[in-house]
């Protein structure tokens, strides 16, 4: 899986590109200091697992490198590793397009288990968040936190149309709703429909209520 970690502490990506290459399959690893320079990179090399530190000092911000990140880069993940780790962070993590968010004070083996997550199609967020009030709780199943064997959408929600398990696909992919409507080759206001009737049968409110549902519920994206 090629990589790219964003991060402007070389002590800190080093030792993160040296654990990746103990602990996983992963060894096509570069490493960056700035968000242009990582954008540059990305815009000529097809990174499939993107690891960025979210608060880099410098302009683009955290949120802005998300997407950036998901234009040139839509199939890649976009998992962020970050020193900050507020609800609010990470909600606006997700909100960007980021398929996790992994706090610097977690352990190695917390972040590995949240790669194998998000590598497998699911969605990694931490225990705290998924208990903190500012994300509405859905009753749903223990957090994806505690396993890495996911379900499909189907599996998990069977009341679901073929065309909504489709876009919610694409939303956990961290997909805008213009670049949901190129993937599936249907109107901006198509997926706003059906956006709003997914909403409805998972009884969330938004996009990231539904995210938050679809990681606590182990769910993967195909």
């Amino acid at each position: 899986m090629r990589t790219l970690i964003v991060d402007d502490h070389p002590l800190f990506s080093d030792g993160l590109r040296l654990l990746l290459m103990a602990s996983t399959t992963i060894t096509d690893i570069a490493c960056c200091a700035s968000g242009r320079e990582a954008l540059d990179l990305a815009s000529h090399t097809p990174f499939e697992l993107v690891l960025l530190d979210w608060n880099l000092g410098s302009a683009p911000t955290g949120a802005e490198l998300v997407q950036e990140f998901k234009l040139s880069l839509p199939r890649a993940r976009v998992v962020i590793v970050s020193g900050e780790s507020s609800a609010a962070l990470v909600k606006l993590a997700i909100e960007s397009g980021a398929v996790g968010f992994v706090p610097k004070e977690s352990s190695s083996a917390l972040l590995i288990d949240a790669l194998a997550i998000t590598a497998h199609g699911g969605i990694y967020l931490p225990l705290a968040v998924l208990a903190a009030g500012e994300l509405r709780s859905t009753g749903a199943a223990a957090p994806a936190a505690a396993r890495t064997t996911l379900r499909s959408i189907g599996e998990v929600f069977p009341e679901l149309s073929a065309r909504h398990i489709d876009v919610l696909n694409c939303l956990m992919r961290g997909m805008p709703n213009k670049q949901i409507a190129r993937e599936l080759d249907i109107s901006d206001g198509t997926v706003k429909q059906h956006l709003n009737a997914v909403f409805r049968e998972l009884a969330v409110q938004n996009r990231t209520e539904a995210v938050y549902l679809l990681a606590k519920s182990g769910v993967r994206f195909d």
